[in-house]
């Protein structure tokens, strides 16, 4: 399951500028055009991504879930630093970005 942020019209940033988390903790906002790569990609590593769910935001957007919305609207950057959840994921390839997602409970 594939849990976008805040979809933005803007151009594709590609997949070293996305992050991937899980537990419904981080967001942010992404193009709609980056979200359908990633969820095109997704199909071909299904040993990484099947039956996981993760939430696919920018890098230098993401916040803490209760102050993303305002954050989005303003079109604010992040600090990196500022919110860790350790479950982070970046990667320059999708094979590294998915790697490491944690299946979910059955």
């Amino acid at each position: 399951v594939v849990r976008p942020g805040g979809l933005t019209e803007d151009p594709m940033r590609g997949v070293s500028a996305v992050e991937l988390n899980q537990g419904d903790t981080k967001s942010g906002r992404i193009s709609r055009y980056d979200v359908a790569s990633l969820c095109v990609e997704a199909t071909f590593y299904p040993e990484l991504t099947g039956k996981t769910t993760f939430e696919c935001y920018d890098a230098d957007t993401g916040k803490a879930l209760e102050s993303v919305g305002f954050s989005n609207i303003l079109k604010q950057k992040a600090d990196p630093a500022e919110f860790v959840t350790g479950k982070e994921r970046r990667g320059d390839s999708y094979e590294a970005l998915f790697r490491g997602l944690e299946k979910d409970m059955a």
